[in-house]
């Protein structure tokens, strides 16, 4: 009795690790895309009204907008994006100018670190 309690407890063992692993890579079939984080940092001494970052793949096409950026300001953005695809910045600046730059090419972190500076949009890392 005793041992047909340990082959029941091992085949509930096996079929929930088992069922756990069909579920995770169902759930990576139906999820695609991966996540890459972007940390911008406003270097200018003014106010950027408006950064737009434009991004795309074979599954979707986004669009984020920051208001109002702070001078020394630094904002966290999360991108449903894959790591080193690359991505647009564009940032209008008070005078009506705009900076715009493509980056996050080749990038082989997930957290990548951007400055909007005098000398354009660039990647810190």
């Amino acid at each position: 009795m005793e041992r047909e309690l340990k082959h029941l407890l091992i085949a509930i063992g096996l079929g929930l690790l088992l069922g756990g692993l069909i579920v995770q890579r169902w759930h990576k079939l139906d999820f695609p895309e991966s996540v890459v984080f972007v940390e911008i940092t406003n270097t200018l001494n003014e106010v950027v009204p408006l950064v737009r970052i434009e991004h795309g793949s074979d599954f979707l096409q986004e669009r984020i907008l920051l208001t109002q950026f702070r001078p020394n300001e630094t904002r966290l953005i999360r991108l449903n994006h894959e790591l080193g695809k690359g991505y647009t910045i564009e940032a209008q600046l008070k005078n009506k100018e705009k900076i715009e730059a493509c980056v996050g090419r080749y990038a082989t972190q997930w957290v990548e670190h951007i400055e909007i500076g005098l000398s354009g949009i660039r990647s810190v890392d």
